[in-house]
């Protein structure tokens, strides 16, 4: 899907997250709720529970949705998925382009 709208990901690769990463990010996004959940156990204090947050907050604020496994989607599971996330990254990009 990344190769369809232009993106290269090949020299990409997940990783676990780790306590560490609260001091290297000002923000951590969360796909979904298990992994809300797991992000926010490892949090050492409050200053590192505020900065976690579920990425469709930046399109529907609040409401905590979760993005949907795109394998379940049906035929168009990836392409709905991607759309999701790039209308919340574009509200992320001109966010932080506006400070």
């Amino acid at each position: 899907m990344a190769r369809k709208y232009g993106i290269d990901l090949t020299s990409q690769r997940a990783r676990k997250f780790t306590v560490n990463d609260f001091d290297a990010f000002d923000l951590i996004y969360a796909m979904d709720a298990s992994n809300f959940q797991n992000i926010l156990a490892l949090a050492r204090n409050e200053e590192d529970e505020q900065k976690v947050q579920m990425i469709l907050n930046e399109v529907d604020s609040n409401l905590d949705n979760s993005v949907p496994d795109p394998y379940y989607g049906g035929n168009d599971g990836f392409e709905n998925v991607y759309q999701m996330l790039d209308e919340a990254c574009i509200i992320i990009a001109n966010k932080i382009n506006k400070l």
